[in-house]
Parts: structure tokens; sequence; C-alpha cells
């Protein structure tokens, strides 16, 4: 028979001890609970994405040094991620075997002029364009083209700005939509004194992005002092605070202009794009009306009141204005280079 003891005939002693074993007991099924959940529920943070894709292909290529796709991304990687010399080392294996010698030299060219190496990036995008200048499709390669852009980027940067001049109007012969092009090659204009064709390019850029973008303003404001136009120079300063988030400071400056002078419509227009950049889209289309009013062909405004009129996309989303005609490259013919 067994033998029951009540807890009142258990004395406080022995009591005390049954409570601590029990809490003893509760404390590690309690700890081995939270450490089998955690366990179950922790997972090793993997590796960045980025970093898994290029120690795929790294195994790739060590497991096979013929494979050139796998050399090619890995070497791009490397150039999106920083490390131009292992890059330029990919390339130079893809050039040693023969193979993709225009994307490789074009990746080159690219991590060369990434790591301040202009002289040798000159020579790669140099070769880019003499490989795709002859093609069929010349006059609207994109690789050609972007070899053009950045042989002119490189003029700039060492003091050419003739030469840049030269590169980018193939550039534009290829894609005149490029903005970065037209207000790379304004600023190249505006260095050799040819303020006329720097006005004109910096505006052909402004009207692919006329608003969010301050640089080809910047260009300009410099373009109409150096060219005795102050009030278009204002007009300029004005929107380049608008684009850099100062629209106080600019619809003061703009409203100004607005009164009166050679500045009107363009102050008028900027006002429009302000109003119409905050959502205020009545405030727009009077903008844009009294525009109109004053020059009824600005194809700025006739765009504006279509947005603004019909409650339409705002400015950063609508098409470009219609662009005036540039000046057309002598040395180009068919956007290939000679």
């Amino acid at each position: 028979m067994f033998r029951i003891t009540s807890l009142t005939q258990i004395s406080d002693r022995q009591l005390d001890r049954l409570v601590k074993r029990i809490a003893a007991i509760l404390l590690i099924g309690l700890i081995a609970f939270v450490g089998f959940y955690v366990l179950d529920r922790w997972r090793a943070p993997s590796a960045p994405i980025v970093d898994q894709r290029t120690a795929a292909l790294e195994q790739a290529v060590r497991d096979d040094p013929a494979d050139i796709p796998s050399r090619g991304q890995l070497a791009d990687i490397y150039v999106a991620t920083g490390r131009y010399v292992e890059a330029i080392a990919q390339y130079d294996a893809i050039l040693d075997a023969g193979k993709d010698v225009e994307l490789a030299h074009m990746g080159r060219a690219k991590a060369y002029q990434a790591s301040g190496q202009l002289d040798a990036a000159t020579k790669d995008f140099q070769q880019v364009v003499d490989i795709a200048k002859g093609g069929e499709m010349a006059n609207v390669d994109p690789m050609l083209e972007a070899a053009y852009f950045s042989l002119g980027s490189i003029a700039m940067d060492q003091g050419r700005p003739a030469e840049a001049i030269t590169h980018l109007e193939k550039a534009l012969a290829i894609k005149r939509s490029d903005a970065d092009a037209l207000n790379l090659i304004s600023k190249a204009h505006l260095a050799v004194g040819d303020t006329d064709k720097a006005i004109l390019t910096a505006k052909a850029a402004i009207a692919f992005v006329p608003i969010g973008w301050t640089d080809p303003y910047l260009t300009l404001s410099q373009t109409y002092t150096k060219a005795g136009q102050p009030e278009m120079a204002e007009w300029a300063a004005a929107m380049a605070d608008f684009s850099e988030g100062r629209t106080e400071q600019a619809r003061t400056r703009l409203t100004a202009l607005s009164a009166g002078g050679p500045a009107t419509v363009d102050a008028m227009i900027g006002l429009g794009l302000i109003a119409e950049a905050a959502g205020d889209l009545p405030l727009a289309a009077s903008w844009y009306e009294r525009a109109l009013a004053a020059d009824p062909d600005n194809p700025a405004a006739r765009l504006g009141i279509g947005r603004a009129g019909s409650g339409g996309a705002p400015a950063t989303e609508a098409g470009p204005t219609p662009l005036p005609s540039l000046p057309n490259p002598g040395n180009v013919s068919g956007g290939q280079g000679s």
C-alpha cells in the first residue's frame, strides 16, 4: 500500500526545498524551450545577392578559364562594385583570348575611366569607335554613342573642349535626345566662347528635363552673363534655385522677371512649372496661358497648358519640348564617325 503524505505533514524546510525544485525545473524547461525556438527560427543571414553572384562567377572562371561569358559578367560586376584592378585583369584575359573584343574594350575603358586612368580609357573607347563606326547599324548603335560621349567627357576633363565638341556631335548624331550629351556640349561651347551654341544646346537639354536638374541652368546662367544678357542669366539662376529646392527664392525672382523684359515668357513658364510641381494645376495653367498670350508659338507653354489644363501628368513626367534645330556637325555623316 502506497503511503501518501499530505502537504500539511511536510515541514517548512521540506516545503521550501520542494518549491525550489519545482522552480528550478520550470526555469530549465523555459530555457530549453527558448533555446529550441531560437535555433528553430534563427537563420544565419545570407550574403548579399551581388556577393553570391560574384562568388559563383569566380568559381565558374576557376573551373573553366575559357568560360568567356562568365569572365565578362565577373568583370562587369567588379566594375559595378568598384573593384577596378580586378575588372581590368578580367578584361585583359578576354582580349588576350580574342573574344568579345568590342565589349571587353568598352568594359575596360569604363574601369580605366572610373579609376582615373583617362589616357588608357581614351585608347579603349577609341578602339570601340574604330570597331563600331563602320557597322551597318552605326547610326543607331548605343555602344558607339556611349563611346563618343565618354571620349567627349574625358576631353572636357582634360581641358580640350574643342575636341570634346567633335566627339559629342557624333554622339548626338546617333542619339539626339541624349540630355547629358547636350548639357556637356553646351559646357564645351561655352569653354570655346561660342555662347550662341552654348545657349542652344543647354536649352535643348532642359527641354528633356525641365525641372530637377540644376547643371544646365547653371551653365545657361554663366553663358547669358558672358553674352551680356543679365535678365536671362537671372532667369536661369532662378530656375537653378528651383531645381535645388529653394522654391520660394525662385518664385520671387521669377515673379519679378515676369513683369516685363526679355525673360518674361521664360519666367512665366518657370512659374507654371513651380505651380505644376506643387500640384496647383489651375495656377500653372494660368501662367502657361499668360506665356502663350505673349508668345503664341512657344512649345513649352503649349505643352504646359496641355498638361495643366487637362489635369494631366506633372512636368516631371511630360514629354520633351520639341527641340530647335541644332547645328549640323560637319564631320558627321549618317551618325557615323569618319
